[in-house]
């Protein structure tokens, strides 16, 4: 007890306030202060505290996709922060590439002002995060432009300043615009060649497996091996320079991403590559885990507890079976790892006991540790011992603290069963937070996020964000998209992709269709109190607004 409140003590006095936050208060969290006398409770101090001290926080996301933008914004105005943005303009969206240039421009005209600043380094560097992918740019650029971005906290004048940054992606199949226009032909050969030179870096490569790599090495054109590497080389070289100004002090904090990824990789090799760089940095300056659409959003409530001088207890529980052993799919770590990495970028203390703690997370893994697509035969919504016995734990728990769920059984989509189940049994309306929408370092990420700051929020705006996370996790990703390929795109040969406003038009009022009837016997009606579109011509993910 005495060293946690000697650690959140400590973690108080990091980072000064700038000119536009109020005086510095005492640090806050369940284990760290006495209970005062009733009827005040430590949440109504904590959320009084962060009261006193909000001011503007200034936010490049990695793009405009919701998840990244819409839905991170949201959630940081619900709970009281007024967040600015660079001009839509400049941000990467599915049609136009990031203004780099433009945004450090604008940060540095609106930095003296603010509190704080939280950007994606993919997008000051590169972009964005396509962007980061399939740029061409001068390496010496790309190098200014790190240096522009470490040298932000005297430029502007402002002294916090979090960055978080990806390291590229190793996707088992891929194509344009989001990758190369080579990975049409050549993205399968492309990712089995990267296992193959993480083995061989390992020094595990077999016999055979060498062989195959001289093969894919013969196949694969030069020319798109070439930029491939090179690409790689810069992107990593840069990733290294952000983690020596982190050494530097010229960064409060830096998240790496590791973007899709798994066990044997080119990303899981670059990875490897820069973890003894991240292992000489203190713990309080740098972590480094799998995912990277919800960096935003966890580097956010980073900023929020940092500045508010507050440290959240949070407890994680997981589904009989496998539970924190798994690897899910997309991902090289262990699931309990990456719970705990996650908690702790986000400012947070992971506890062992439910009672010493501000908010409870649980994580619905698969019983046998394998995460299939949530389109998969297997997820066909039979409620077994496993989804009642998780639910019936977060009932309990509910008793006493907010709990959060991350549905991480499958990828790409929630558990039919555990949705059914969670309204079944009357728990869907009572969380802090849920997500169950892409990987699951995404889904899990983003649940967190928004359930450590739901402290700050009306019911109706909590109501209003697991309403989406339902609408979209389950309602779209695990049943609609699926429906919809099969009813208009597949059949009338339609692009999935890169649609044309017509093609756009057609799938948005499919989908709308198919949202209202699929998902009301188990959602009722509120499928109807909201808006669906394509923001990136893509069927891949749909922007959920009210209406």
């Amino acid at each position: 007890m005495k060293l946690l409140r000697k650690l959140v003590l400590t973690a108080a006095c990091v980072l000064p306030l700038t000119a536009a936050a109020a005086a510095p208060v005492a640090a806050v969290s369940r284990a760290a202060t006495p209970a005062p006398a009733a009827p005040t409770t430590t949440t109504d101090i904590a959320a009084k505290i962060a009261a006193s001290t909000k001011g503007t926080l200034l936010f490049v996301p990695l793009d405009d996709r919701p998840v990244c933008k819409n839905y991170t914004v949201d959630t940081l105005r619900a709970a009281g922060w007024q967040v600015e943005l660079p001009p839509d303009a400049t941000i990467s969206s599915g049609n136009h590439g990031g203004k780099p240039d433009e945004i450090f421009t604008w940060l540095e005209q609106k930095a003296p002002n603010a509190i704080g600043m939280v950007v994606s380094a993919d997008a000051l560097l590169y972009g964005g995060l396509v962007d980061s992918r399939t740029h061409h740019a001068d390496p010496q650029v790309l190098q200014a432009r790190a240096e522009r971005l470490l040298n932000l906290k005297s430029s502007s004048g402002n002294p916090n300043v979090f960055a978080f940054v990806t390291v590229m992606r190793s996707p088992h199949a891929s194509s344009a615009p989001v990758e190369p226009a080579y990975y049409k032909d050549w993205g399968p050969k492309i990712f089995r060649r990267g296992q193959l030179l993480d083995k061989a870096d390992l020094g595990t490569l077999k016999s055979k497996e060498r062989q195959e790599l001289a093969a894919l090495n013969k196949a694969i054109p030069a020319a798109d091996l070439e930029d491939l590497d090179h690409r790689r080389a810069v992107n990593l070289d840069l990733t290294k320079a952000l983690l020596r100004g982190v050494s530097q002090d010229k960064l409060d904090y830096l998240m790496v991403g590791r973007d899709d990824t798994s066990t044997f990789s080119q990303a899981h090799l670059d990875a490897r590559h820069i973890e003894g760089l991240v292992n000489k940095l203190p713990d309080k300056k740098v972590r480094f885990f799998a995912g990277a659409d919800q960096l935003g959003l966890i580097l956010l409530n980073r900023a929020v507890n940092t500045l508010t001088y507050q440290t959240p207890f949070v407890y994680a529980f997981y589904a009989e079976g496998n539970g924190a052993k798994t690897i899910p799919s997309y991902e090289d770590t262990a699931m309990g790892e990456t719970v705990k990495q996650h908690i702790l970028a986000a400012g947070a203390y992971p506890v062992t006991t439910p009672k010493r703690a501000d908010v409870c997370l649980g994580v619905f893994t698969p019983k046998d540790g394998k995460t299939l697509e949530a389109g998969n035969v297997k997820n066909n919504g039979k409620i077994t011992a496993q989804e009642i016995k998780f639910t019936e734990k977060v009932q309990q728990l509910l008793r006493k603290e907010p709990v959060v769920v991350a549905d991480v059984a499958f990828s790409n989509g929630s558990s039919t069963a555990l949705t059914k189940q969670l309204f079944a049994s009357g728990v869907a309306g009572k969380l802090a937070a849920y997500g169950g929408w892409n990987t699951a370092s995404n889904a899990m990420g983003l649940a967190l996020g928004q359930g450590l700051l739901a402290k700050y929020m009306s019911p109706a705006d909590i109501q209003n964000q697991l309403e989406v996370r339902y609408l979209e996790d389950w309602g779209y990703q695990a049943k609609v998209r699926t429906a919809v390929y099969q009813e208009l795109i597949w059949p009338k040969g339609l692009p999935g992709s890169q649609m044309p406003a017509a093609v756009k038009k057609e799938a948005e009022a499919a989908i709308t269709a198919d949202m209202l009837k699929l998902t009301a016997p188990v959602l009722g009606d509120m499928a109807e109190k909201y808006n669906y579109t394509l923001p990136w011509e893509r069927m891949f993910e749909v922007y959920v607004s009210k209406k």
